[in-house]
């Protein structure tokens, strides 16, 4: 039954979505790593931004998450920027070890294996949404072989596409690309001093010419995300989300207001296919799929003999044993 259920999403050429999940099993940090770098190194240095540092502590030390703190805490801007300049130098670190792994070999991307999955098909594009700023989905798509686009065009100063997409060739026939809408930023991303922005692959502490353009969880994310180039990327991600005939999401937690609305009006309006995969799964992917993912979800997360696994017929879970299929490796041996 649950091989059906992924072999019928993967026929589906579904959407992609990768949350942080998806790059926890390469070190990158999750939530509560990011929260104690951001405790760690970050300094106030006037009342009010002592003030609202210290309700985000106090928020964090009552048992909440490090979004939820951050979302119910109003920051100055000093602050803000103070929490996205550490953000982006704590992932940066460990992404700059994924890479130096990927360029001698010796790291392998489960994401890869999806990718060229879903090119076995006449299909030259597909697309991924991510709320993640590391790039482990463009390394993943360099180790199979295969083009990515993130909105910018090629070169080591890489400037906007624009509104006309950019189409890489390889020869004469157009190379299978992997479109990659990252609506929350990417490391990669920054803002000069005229207010253009521009992308470039740097792994050291930007110049202070060169704001980092990632969004900051919490009130900042909504405000920042109506500029350029985050503003593009959720529309570009809002259009194939609202087109996606299945989805298959990998280390989601269902926690991103960007990209669930989406989700949930698609597969309420025409039952699409979507398949969740998870380590643990969130409370609020739990509630998604009890009452927002239609008949025709499918989701794993780890159990202690192997795998529990959620459908329609089964909203409470089924136990498989000696299975791993919560993690893409093991789910990919489901659909291939």
């Amino acid at each position: 039954m649950v091989a059906r259920l992924a072999q019928k999403c993967f026929a589906s050429n579904p959407v992609v979505i990768l949350g942080s999940g998806a790059s926890l099993p390469h070190g990158l940090p999750g939530m509560s790593e990011l929260q104690a770098a951001l405790v760690a190194s970050i300094h106030t240095t006037n009342p009010e931004e002592d003030s609202a540092w210290q309700a985000v502590q106090d928020a964090l030390k009552a048992g909440d998450h490090l979004e939820k703190a951050l979302t119910h805490t109003t920051l100055p801007a000093s602050l803000v920027t103070k929490i996205i300049q550490a953000t982006w130098k704590c992932i940066n670190l460990k992404d700059r070890e994924v890479y130096l792994r990927a360029l001698v070999g010796t790291e392998i991307f489960p994401v890869s294996k999806l990718f060229q999955r879903l090119f076995q098909s006449s299909q030259t594009t597909i697309s991924v949404v991510t709320t993640n700023y590391d790039r482990v989905a463009e390394y993943a798509s360099d180790s199979a072989g295969l083009a990515h686009s993130t909105g910018f065009v090629p070169g080591y100063i890489q400037t906007r596409e624009g509104t006309d997409r950019v189409t890489v060739y390889r020869g004469a026939k157009i190379a299978r690309t992997v479109r990659i809408w990252k609506v929350h930023g990417s490391l990669d991303w920054f803002e000069r001093k005229d207010g253009t922005t521009v992308s470039a692959p740097l792994f050291e502490v930007p110049p202070p010419t060169l704001i980092p353009l990632i969004v900051s969880p919490g009130v900042s994310k909504f405000q920042r995300t109506h500029d350029e180039p985050f503003r593009s990327a959720i529309q570009g991600a809002d259009r194939v989300l609202e087109h996606a005939e299945g989805y298959v999401c990998v280390g989601f937690g269902f926690r991103d207001t960007h990209i669930e609305p989406k989700l949930v009006e698609r597969c309420r309006q025409t039952n699409v296919p979507i398949t969740v995969l998870a380590r643990v799964l969130t409370d609020e992917a739990k509630a998604f799929l009890k009452s927002k993912a239609g008949t025709s979800y499918l989701a794993f997360e780890e159990a202690a003999e192997g795998t529990r696994a959620y459908t329609h017929e089964h909203p409470s879970g089924l136990e498989i044993a000696y299975k791993n299929y919560w993690s893409l490796d093991g789910f990919m041996t489901l659909v291939t």
